[in-house]
């Protein structure tokens, strides 16, 4: 059977607490590297008296090798309040930032995942990642905990018809920096995708996670996007957020461009 559409689902450590899953419209096709970079923005009040505002733009790139895609996020991101980001990948949690604002190069991210090809000729697709956070972004000026972290997840899509139902189940290691006590957390995500053509997809998603913080509520996101593929080598997602917890973003949104290098040879 030949596949005209499939969704892999791209995970970015989003700044703060939000947790950003971006459905990918993608085809069977021979590029095997691509590059994307992404702008988000959210605000909230974390449950302080004053609003955090964050901008967090990625640059992403993604090599893959038959059943085998390698990727390295390198963001930058700008935090204006009192919210601490002790954790921007997956499990947001919130403190106490020494300074109003900060600026500077995020925590890297380097994964791997595994996808079970064999389950393709099902409409199924299943993918096993592993991923190493790299400790990048300053404790210091409150953009990140100073301390490696290391996950795996389990990413699920069964494609029925044009109608897409993703899901995600993750655990995360947290490395704990000096003075604080983080846990390890276990997060995920369920979602439906409606492909409206081969280049035109919208979708929604609910993300939870638990709290790095034993004492801090349980971070809880909604996210509504839309995927267009407007030429052979790009393609454009766009998508709002929306918070459902104390320790998440009031409301947020972002676009993100996928680039797919050409095959040589």
């Amino acid at each position: 059977m030949t596949m005209t559409r499939y969704l892999r689902p791209a995970l970015y450590a989003a700044a703060a607490s939000c947790f950003l899953a971006t459905a990918v419209l993608a085809q069977p096709d021979d590029r095997r590297f691509r590059m994307n970079l992404g702008l988000d923005y959210t605000t909230g009040s974390y449950g302080d008296d004053e609003k955090t505002d964050i901008l967090y733009v990625p640059l992403s790139l993604r090599a893959e090798d038959g059943p085998w895609t390698a990727r390295a996020v390198v963001p930058w991101l700008h935090v204006n309040g009192p919210a601490l980001i002790l954790d921007g990948a997956d499990g947001g949690s919130v403190g106490t930032r020494a300074t109003e604002s900060a600026s500077g190069i995020g925590d890297i991210s380097l994964s791997l995942m595994y996808s079970f090809e064999q389950f393709y000729e099902k409409n199924l697709f299943i993918d096993f990642t592993t991923r190493v956070k790299i400790p990048t972004a300053s404790l210091e000026a409150g953009l990140g905990t100073g301390k490696a972290d290391a996950a795996v997840q389990v990413d699920y899509a069964q494609a029925i018809g044009p109608f897409i139902p993703f899901a995600t189940l993750g655990y995360k290691w947290a490395g704990v920096p000096e003075g604080f006590a983080l846990r390890n957390t276990v997060y995920g995500s369920v979602g439906l995708q409606y492909s409206w053509s081969d280049t035109v997809a919208t979708g929604v998603a609910y993300d939870y996670r638990q709290s790095s913080l034993a004492t801090s509520s349980d971070p809880q996101d909604g996210t509504a996007y839309l995927n267009i593929r407007f030429a052979d080598d790009w393609s454009v997602n766009i998508y709002g957020v929306m918070g459902f917890s104390e320790n998440s973003p009031d409301a947020g949104g972002g676009v993100s461009f996928v680039y797919r290098f050409p095959q040589r040879g």
